[in-house]
């Protein structure tokens, strides 16, 4: 591609230049050649040679000339080109994508149209983790899985932002879309191969109608971007189309985000312990620090809710070492209970596997706040190790060699493996209360749990039963041999300091149980503890 300007020109200067140079080589080599005193043959010679001496440098300054411009027309080109795409992708940019849709809509009329964002979900944990060439790997993996959704000359496809591709199908209705993205979500099920690392990622997806929710590209966009906001908090699915009420959600979500983002700069959140207890004299052997934020408007915001706002604002790094900073310096400073130091144990997600130096991380706070790292538990559930099972045993190596524990928690809800038993660097696993309920009752499920604390502890594991909320439960564990309780029969979660208040005039620091056999109410009973 040559710029006009300089197609325009190039003629131009050629010939001018060629006029000049070749007109002053006449006068000159005239005047010279009829100040040499020669025959009539030596002159014609001399002619001949002189004209083939103007031939190749004309020759070799035209090559010279053309070439400079060639060069400079290339750069042009290129210069123009990359204000237009994306160098890692070669597809349109932000603002040509927008330019080329606004144009696209307009030959559209009152056709319907889809315009989809579609999102690479933790793309730049993946550069902090592995480096910025397994990101735009993955980058231009998609690009290209995205490519094939084009149906025709009017679907645009762009990149709009570092994780994002924007997508204008032309004359598509739900179905049709539905139908591409379907194909595309396929290509995200199988794991990418990088080297020696394999690769996991997920693909969310907002879209928008036209002309039913807008008629201007920054119009379908900005609620393209809403939609992917809401795709990316449900569960079951990862695309969503826009509505008013997913704006709505979308704005009170971003509301909590940036008010998070203050309470954890102004240190607004708290921390609540749970006591986890020996089965066999209900003596305290450890707590579980969970986190807890008195929102000045919205009152108390349940765990699972502003989680999940972290999580998708990268703000869980920062909650993640509140967390520790805060259990650690707290616990630091209490004396032995019982003749048993107190073992702190905090909950980790999946994302936060993601920090590039999460184990130096952890290793800063526990210096910082002159705490053993053989008091530090840290628990992860399955979920977190199927995502990448080899990269995550790797950093709980990590965490093993500083005598850090890891607590494998809720086992037994859905993704349960005995094999991350055998393989895993776990020395604690948590039974989930779905296992533990039904033993008072069914003497199945009784044998089930029996049979894993068996299996547990012959593999040298703690046992710990989570959710205890009636005295029949902890009578049926006692059978089992499991090791230590949690639960709401004991104690609610509660700020260390009404903890530590009733730790010091029950006897000895052991627990007795709610003598009425039955759970204690807790409004801010955690969904997903964190």
């Amino acid at each position: 591609m040559k710029s006009p300007l300089l197609s325009k020109r190039l003629p131009t200067y050629i010939t001018l230049i060629y006029l000049i140079l070749s007109s002053l080589w006449i006068i000159f080599t005239s005047l010279t050649v009829d100040q040499m005193s020669m025959s009539a043959h030596d002159r014609t010679l001399v002619e001949i040679v002189k004209g083939l001496v103007f031939v190749l440098l004309s020759a070799i300054g035209l090559y010279i000339l053309l070439k400079r411009f060639a060069r400079a027309s290339v750069t042009l080109s290129n210069e123009k080109y990359l204000s237009r795409h994306d160098p890692l992708t070669h597809l349109f940019n932000r603002t040509a994508w927008i330019e080329e849709t606004t144009q696209a809509l307009r030959h559209l009329g009152r056709t319907e149209a889809r315009i989809a964002l579609i999102d690479i979900d933790q793309l730049r944990y993946i550069n902090g983790a592995f480096g910025q060439q397994s990101g735009d790997f993955i980058l231009r993996y998609v690009a290209d899985q995205a490519r094939h959704l084009q149906q025709g000359t009017g679907d645009i496809l762009g990149r709009v932002g570092p994780s994002q591709f924007a997508l204008f199908m032309a004359g598509a209705d739900d179905q049709r879309a539905q139908s591409a993205f379907e194909n595309l979500f396929k290509t995200s099920l199988h794991p990418v191969q990088i080297g020696l690392n394999s690769f996991r990622f997920s693909l969310a997806i907002g879209i928008c109608r036209y002309p039913q929710d807008a008629g201007t590209i920054p119009d379908l966009l900005n609620f393209a971007s809403i939609a992917l906001d809401t795709a990316k908090q449900t569960l079951d699915r990862h695309e969503a189309y826009y509505s008013q009420t997913a704006a709505k959600t979308t704005i009170a979500a971003m509301r909590l985000e940036t008010d998070l983002a203050r309470a954890l700069e102004q240190r607004e959140l708290r921390l609540h312990y749970q006591p986890i207890l020996a089965v066999k004299d209900l003596s305290l052997v450890a707590v579980e620090a969970l986190v807890r934020w008195q929102h000045p408007i919205l009152g108390l915001v349940q765990p699972n809710m502003f989680i999940a706002a972290a999580e998708r604002s990268g703000l869980i790094h920062d909650l993640g070492r509140f967390v520790l900073e805060e259990a650690t310096q707290t616990l630091g400073q209490v004396e032995p209970i019982g003749h048993k130091p107190l073992a702190v144990s905090i909950n980790l997600s999946t994302l936060q596997f993601n920090h590039p130096n999460l184990t130096q991380s952890i290793l800063d706070c526990l210096e910082e706040a002159h705490y053993p790292s053989e008091r530090l538990i840290v628990e992860i559930t399955e979920s977190t190790l199927m995502t990448e099972p080899e990269r995550i045993s790797r950093i709980l190596d990590e965490l093993k060699a500083l005598r850090i524990r890891v607590a494998l928690d809720d086992f037994g809800t859905g993704y349960s493996s005995l094999a991350y038993l055998q393989k895993l660097p776990i020395q604690i696993l948590k039974i989930d209360r779905s296992l533990i309920e039904p033993m008072p009752m069914h003497k199945s499920a009784q044998q089930i749990v029996h049979a894993l604390i068996d299996l547990a502890h012959g593999l040298g594991l703690i046992v710990i039963a989570e959710g205890i909320e009636h005295v029949s439960e902890l009578e049926a564990l006692k059978e089992t041999g499991c090791d230590w309780v949690q639960g709401f029969l004991f104690s609610k979660p509660m700020p260390w300091n009404e903890l530590h208040t009733r730790v010091q005039v029950e006897r000895g620091g052991r627990f007795m149980a709610n003598p009425a056999g039955m759970a204690i109410p807790d409004p801010e009973q955690d969904p997903e503890p964190a």
